[in-house]
């Protein structure tokens, strides 16, 4: 069985805010929501997925879908989409079997497409204390 060294949530936590300070914008898809990729770029999750790695079935498909069991706690529509988006994220060193990852990337996820940029520096910051990771990137950040 092969050995996989997976990104620490301070790793993840330090890239997505790395991201979305780069990016300085929402990516959004032209009928409202984020974008794993888009145009002007893409979410903090959709940053850890290599374009070969992507697909458009993604697209829509929140990234806590990925740690559901049960094909009943999410719309069958989104099947593909969750097992594309599962294969990417470990393909990028990413623990998609650990329930404390996911929902640190739900969240990210959320900073980027419910939160306004004005509110991102302080959303970041709350999540930094949920989950006891250094917010020193984040103070270079601002």
């Amino acid at each position: 069985m092969e050995s996989r060294n997976f990104l620490t949530h301070q790793q993840i936590f330090d890239r997505a805010v790395e991201h979305l300070f780069c990016q300085g914008r929402t990516a959004l898809l032209p009928h409202g929501g984020g974008a794993y990729r888009g145009y002007c770029g893409g979410c903090p999750v959709g940053s850890f997925i290599k374009p070969r790695d992507y697909m458009t079935a993604m697209e829509g498909v929140p990234v806590r879908y990925i740690g559901e069991q049960s094909p009943d706690a999410r719309p069958a529509y989104m099947d593909v989409g969750v097992a594309a988006l599962r294969k990417a994220l470990l393909r990028a060193h990413i623990n998609v079997y650990d329930p404390t990852t996911i929902e640190l990337l739900s969240c990210l996820q959320n900073v980027h497409d419910v939160f306004g940029k004005w509110e991102w520096h302080e959303r970041l910051q709350s999540i930094a204390r949920q989950f006891g990771l250094s917010v020193d990137l984040l103070k270079m950040a601002a």
